[in-house]
């Protein structure tokens, strides 16, 4: 077991060096990687292998990316055939800017991806781990090119292998885009295996919340284990009549746990950085749910 940390800490210590150039205060992607990655989409899969002392630096590099994803055929024939209004409208809206001499997609790490297919789940966990629930929550729910809207707004049926459209190129069937469910179920509605159990036998409830309601009003899931299913559901409460209002009223979070007879869980509720701080309460249910029957009405509706 020894051994194996100090393989670990080695490994760690190898990746800091590399990305952070021995100490310095800024991120830069290896040399053999090329220039073009400043910081490269991988990024946040490192800012959670490097130190905590480091993880913040690596965080702040991550809100300077910016660029165009590499244009397929059908972006290329889209852009060749729009009127003039049509395109300025798109440029209004972030949508296309400048790529050389070219008009291309843009791409905005605000409300899309440029991730690969293997660092989304990790992109949108470590924003909302590290306090920028309601930047990962812009992404996922983002519009226009890289993002999970144009694939839909483009008839998709399954994930595609990369962000941007292609007819004669691309996969069309890439189910490791869709690892960012896991994300929905631990961050969004707040449940997961906790980082330290062994078999499933506990469970870590960390919901995180929106800034606003008015990007979501509710949420639950349910991780099973072999020790049974332990569910979260949680939504805002006292929101008041007019949704202009969301964003500045003081509310109340109502959160339901479900935790097995033989299981064990732990709550994490979210820290603020207003400085106030959260008044919370516990209640312990006298009766447990009727969960086939609820799911049977849920259904009939």
């Amino acid at each position: 077991l020894s051994e194996m940390d100090d393989l670990a800490k080695s490994v760690e210590g190898r990746i800091a060096r590399i990305y952070l150039k021995n100490g310095k205060d800024y991120f830069t992607p290896p040399e053999a990687a090329g220039g073009n990655l400043s910081p490269g989409p991988e990024m946040s899969l490192f800012s959670r292998v490097v130190p905590g002392e480091k993880r913040c630096t690596v965080l702040r590099n991550y809100f300077r990316r910016e660029g165009h994803t590499w244009p397929g055929s059908d972006e290329k024939n889209f852009l060749n055939s729009i009127d003039d209004d049509y395109l300025k409208e798109m440029i209004t809206t972030g949508e296309v800017s400048k790529r050389g001499k070219d008009w291309s997609m843009g791409w905005s790490q605000w409300q899309g991806f440029n991730e690969g297919i293997l660092a989304v789940k990790y992109s949108l966990k470590t924003l909302s781990d590290n306090g920028f629930h309601n930047v990962a929550l812009n992404k996922a729910s983002g519009f226009g090119c890289g993002s999970f809207e144009y694939m839909l707004s483009h008839n998709a049926t399954t994930m595609w292998e990369s962000w941007w459209r292609s007819e004669d190129l691309y996969s069309h069937n890439h189910p490791m885009l869709g690892a960012s469910a896991e994300w929905m179920v631990s961050s969004v509605a707040g449940v997961g295996l906790h980082p330290k159990t062994t078999g499933g036998s506990t469970v870590l409830f960390w919901p995180r919340f929106p800034n606003s309601a008015n990007v979501l009003e509710f949420a639950g899931a349910t991780q099973g284990t072999r020790r049974g299913d332990f569910s979260i559901a949680w939504k805002f409460e006292d929101l008041p009549d007019n949704r202009d209002l969301y964003a500045s009223a003081s509310v109340t979070v109502h959160i339901r746990l479900f935790v097995p007879p033989d299981g064990k869980s732990v709550l994490r509720i979210p820290e603020y950085s207003n400085g106030e701080g959260v008044d919370a309460s516990m209640k312990y249910a006298t009766s447990v749910p009727n969960l086939d029957e609820a799911l049977m009405l849920s259904s009939e509706e």
